[in-house]
């Protein structure tokens, strides 16, 4: 695993643990998971595991592309 690859997971783990317990998260057809079942997924890298660290990554990618054209529209 690479340091990137390290980060990214560190990144993700982080954002899911500002989930408050009680609340689960709908993966798609993988059905409703706690924020501990998936910080456990990620972290072993497993499928869900890598199909959530994507997610997170383009949320974050549109996020990142959203603000750019706000503040070029200013």
């Amino acid at each position: 695993m690479t340091d990137t690859e390290k980060n990214l997971i560190e990144l993700v783990v982080s954002r899911l643990q500002t989930i408050p317990d009680n609340q689960e998260i709908s993966v798609g057809a993988e059905g409703k998971f706690t924020k501990n079942q998936l910080i456990q997924h990620v972290k072993k890298g497993d499928e869900l595991g890598k199909k959530f660290v994507e997610i997170e990554l383009y949320y974050l990618q549109s996020l990142k592309n959203i603000t750019q054209s706000v503040l070029s529209d200013e």
